[in-house]
Formats: structure tokens, sequence, C-alpha cells
């Protein structure tokens, strides 16, 4: 009987324990998302933004977390990039001019900065994965089509 009475005692015992250690919380890194944009130069936001005219990306106003990932993908029948505009304020720049050339790939950091995915090719081609590490919101567009108004923004919150 005293070895039963031990046996429950012990397993009382391991139950609370392991009930009253709190769980670990996940590594950011393991929560982070792989999200997708579409390049077309006919996708329209349902509704305008607050950043100003955006179209040619689905969505054009992207909303992710830190840590998270991005790819875009290309279903047109035309070839597109996603560069990203060196501006920091909070409308669409007017008349931007990228420094860089928007047709080769460069930079793997969602910033204010000009990274960029280079062409993407027409009928499902896919660009680099690119990953956000910095709160903001991020202009980007198509280097072919800035002209007729494919621009896009991420916004990073934490």
């Amino acid at each position: 009987m005293k070895v039963i009475s031990a046996l429950l005692m012990g397993v009382a015992v391991a139950a609370l324990t392991t009930a009253a250690t709190p769980k670990p919380k996940p590594h950011p890194a393991s929560t982070s998302r792989l999200v997708m944009v579409r390049m077309d130069i006919d996708f329209k936001p349902h509704k305008r933004s607050s950043f100003g005219k955006i179209s040619g990306y689905d969505p054009a106003e992207l909303h992710v977390h830190m840590g998270d990932r991005i790819q875009f993908v290309n279903p047109d029948d035309e070839n597109h990039t996603a560069t990203g505009m060196a501006y920091t304020g909070d409308q669409v720049p007017a008349n931007y001019k990228f420094q860089s050339d928007f047709t080769k790939p460069h930079g793997r950091l969602i910033d204010a900065s000009e990274w960029g995915t280079g062409n993407v090719r027409a009928h499902g081609g896919k660009s680099p994965i690119f990953t956000t590490k910095q709160v903001g919101h991020y202009f980007y567009a198509c280097g072919y089509h800035i002209g007729i108004g494919q621009i896009g923004v991420i916004v990073v919150e934490p």
C-alpha cells in the first residue's frame, strides 16, 4: 500500500509541476510567414489607400509583421519588377526615378532603400524571397510601369 501511495503522490506532483511550468514562447523566426504578392498592371485595389494611388499589385497595400517574408509572383502576360523606393514619406512620391538598375535583383531586406526583384518573368515567374526587419511603410513600383501607376506599399508592423 505504501508503494501505491508513493507512486500516486509522485504522479500528482509531476502533474502539478508540468501544469505550473509556463510553456516557452515560440521564437519569432518560427512565427514568420511567407506572403505572396501578385503582379499585374490590371490589379486595382477595392478601396483607395491612405497612402495615395497604388495599383498593379495584389494586395496593393500589404500589412505584415517584422520577420515576415515576401515573394512576388507574376501571373500577367508581361514582365514586371518590384523595386523599393528610397523614400520615407506618407504618400506615394510623385515622379520617382530609380537610382539603380531595376531589371537586376538586389537586396533581400524590405526597407527604405532600393531593394529589387529584378525581372519577374510573365506567366508564373517568382521573385527571390525578401524579409521585413524594421517597422515602417515602404513604397515599391514596377520599373517598367511606374509611369502608369503600378505602385504598392508594404506596411511592416511589430
